[in-house]
């Protein structure tokens, strides 16, 4: 007898999740809203389980809705190209551009010989240059950059205890600063696109990229120090020395990266100048001083625009390699190479959202969680981002991101609270998980490495949670009517 295999089932799950929720779903809904519960119900099971390409899975909208008359084709279609998709587009271009003229080692290698070459000090080195780099870079494309480079640190400790606890916590730093440092910018992971687009949907409030990183930044400024002391302090004894080799090491790899010049200085010069374009858009307003913004001057751009610009130049700009070859700063060659499926993804999730929130699903979801409403708000807020981080460590932390903005905004209006902070709250807290190797992709990368045990994940994982959880909670709560506003 052929027994079916987890993949095959995961497959079979999503249109048999689908049959039964059009057969059984709620009768006291109307047909469009169980029809788009149905195929809501497909979509993220295959999400989750990661049975098909995520590209099939992200396509599945357009062809669904339409045949259940949930939606138009042009109507399922019209998310995918929302601005934010081609935000995070340009940020996905210029990415590749730093890596392919290495600018981003550079800037790895001269953080940590700034912070030190002992034990503690390694580890502390390798995060903040883990955390910064992630804040722009993809945290998974950051992970794989950084590993290669803990594990040469790590080669150069001495066997023993003290020297495997050391080796750890210097894998684990970079799995967990590069999660937490994709927090700080609106950019710098995946999740943080979704909730920022969900919020303009669900919520109809625009989020600019100078706001995310107002609230996304401190918890990456807490957080970062405090995994830090964790790693080095109370879950591993990262206490070895590494020796005056490491400095050498690394200041011969820099040496052999030669002088910013030539087409490098142009990226990083693109790189900065989109960076401080982004910062200056909207106009500031400091009490009674207000400093103008690019708004003043061009009324309609967007963090969009500026970075679709920014690509559009690394196509146009050309530089000089080491070998003397003028090319362009991008070619598309490179350009082919970024992650088109997480694109459509998030055209995906938005034709989702729509949809859900068009036929008064959020309505009906929110009154299943309607028995929260007497609680206080920081005991919703923290019950809600445990719930989310539990699904996060089991699940795809963009689909569960996916998943929840519509269920956040719906419990809001439930419960009379502003929608914008519950939404923050579960986006926040997708991207927190750090006990298991299916939680992020840095988890991943970094278990693959074989340095690290499920064990040791889950030892140092799980105080992180904790804490994580509380901070995010803590922090969003009074900075976001700050920031954003009620």
């Amino acid at each position: 007898m052929i027994r079916p295999t987890p993949k095959q089932l995961a497959r079979a799950a999503g249109p048999v999740l689908f049959a039964l929720i059009l057969a059984f779903g709620p009768a006291d809904q109307p047909v469009a809203a169980v029809r788009t519960l149905a195929a809501a119900a497909w979509i993220i099971s295959w999400l989750i389980t990661e049975a098909v390409p995520i590209v099939a899975t992200s396509l599945l909208p357009i062809v669904l809705f339409p045949l259940l008359g949930v939606s138009t084709t042009k109507e399922a279609a019209a998310p995918y190209a929302n601005e934010l998709v081609f935000l995070f587009l340009g940020g996905f271009m210029l990415a590749a551009a730093l890596e392919g003229w290495q600018s981003h080692v550079r800037l790895a290698y001269r953080l940590v010989l700034a912070v030190g070459l002992t034990g503690r000090r390694a580890v502390l080195g390798i995060m903040l240059a883990t955390a910064f780099i992630s804040a722009w870079i993809s945290n998974t494309a950051t992970a794989a950059m950084m590993y290669p480079i803990a594990i040469a640190m790590g080669g150069l400790f001495a066997q023993g205890k003290v020297g495997e606890d050391t080796r750890t916590a210097l894998m684990l730093g970079v799995a967990y600063a590069a999660t937490l440092g994709g927090m700080a910018t609106m950019i710098g992971s995946p999740p943080n696109l979704v909730v920022v687009s969900g919020i303009k949907e669900l919520a109809g409030q625009s989020v600019s990229f100078a706001q995310f990183m107002a609230l996304g930044l401190p918890l990456t400024l807490i957080l970062v120090p405090v995994c830090w002391f964790l790693l080095v302090y109370v879950c591993f004894n990262a206490t070895a020395d590494l020796g005056p080799n490491a400095r050498d090491m690394l200041k011969d790899r820099l040496r052999a990266l030669g002088p910013i010049a030539g087409g490098e200085a142009r990226v990083l010069t693109i790189f900065l100048g989109t960076a401080l374009a982004w910062f200056l858009r909207e106009r500031k307003d400091l009490g009674a001083m207000q400093v103008p913004g690019l708004v003043d001057i061009f009324p309609r751009i967007s963090d969009a625009s500026i970075g679709v610009a920014a690509a559009i130049a690394l196509f146009l700009v050309r530089g000089r390699t080491k070998d003397g070859e003028v090319k362009p700063l991008l070619t598309w060659e490179q350009g082919r190479a970024i992650p088109w499926d997480v694109l459509l993804f998030f055209g995906a999730g938005l034709s989702l959202a729509d949809a859900i929130e068009r036929h008064g699903l959020t309505t009906w979801l929110a009154g299943q969680l309607s028995g929260l409403a007497g609680f206080p708000p920081i005991v919703l807020y923290l019950g809600l981002a445990v719930v989310v981080l539990i699904l996060s460590e089991l699940a795809s932390n963009l689909a569960v991101a996916a998943m929840m903005m519509p269920l956040a905004a719906a419990l809001a209006k439930t419960v009379g609270q502003p929608p914008i902070v519950l939404m923050l709250v579960a986006g926040f807290a997708s991207s927190i998980g750090f006990m298991l190797p299916v939680a992020t992709p840095p988890n991943a990368i970094i278990f693959g490495s074989g340095l690290v045990s499920v064990r040791q994940m889950a030892k140092a994982g799980f105080l992180l949670d904790i804490i994580s959880v509380i901070v995010v909670v803590l922090v969003l709560s009074v900075l976001v009517p700050l920031v954003i506003g009620g």
